[in-house]
């Protein structure tokens, strides 16, 4: 994680809120199942579209780790 992007992480962590109840750290690939989870789980309040926009993460990664066409199109006005 970058500073810019520690600091955010930090501050939603420490807030609580949606994403109150993550580590202090996180790496991408994380990131990246923790969404798929969500997805699968058909979860797609804050804590999922949070994590999709703080880390930048495309369509193109979620549907490579088994997103169907269905789940993003729920998405999509959260992915780039």
């Amino acid at each position: 994680m970058g500073k810019a992007k520690k600091r955010s992480f930090k501050t939603c962590i420490n807030q609580g809120g949606a994403m109150g109840s993550l580590p202090s750290v996180y790496t991408r690939k994380e990131a990246l199942n923790f969404v798929m989870t969500r997805i699968k789980a058909n979860d797609y309040g804050p804590e999922t579209k949070d994590m999709i926009t703080l880390f930048g993460i495309k369509a193109e990664e979620l549907s490579e780790a088994g997103a169907s066409y269905e789940d993003l199109l729920s998405l999509k006005s959260v992915l780039r």
